[in-house]
């Protein structure tokens, strides 16, 4: 699958009992000129979870907002960078 940074893909994420997993979206943030010569993408997180947008390393973005209507976000989300 071709990504260019800033797409939003979904990606197969443990919860938190690590057992189980689920498809959740996902922000591409890896360089588009990154040639490392292994097949990877660099993703962050995206919830919909709103308690931790406080959190200096998270990114809140609204659905209303010019990012969230491109994004394509049905909710209010964070995105973990950590």
């Amino acid at each position: 699958m071709k990504t260019n940074r800033g797409d939003v893909v979904r990606v197969l994420f443990p919860n938190s009992d690590l057992r189980t997993s689920k498809r959740r979206p996902a922000l591409v943030i890896q360089s588009d000129q990154l040639k490392s010569g292994l097949a990877q993408t660099i993703v962050a997180m995206i919830t919909s979870n709103l308690v931790s947008a406080n959190n200096p390393s998270r990114v809140l973005v609204m659905k209303a907002s010019s990012e969230g209507q491109q994004a394509g976000l049905r909710l209010d989300s964070v995105i973990w960078t950590l």
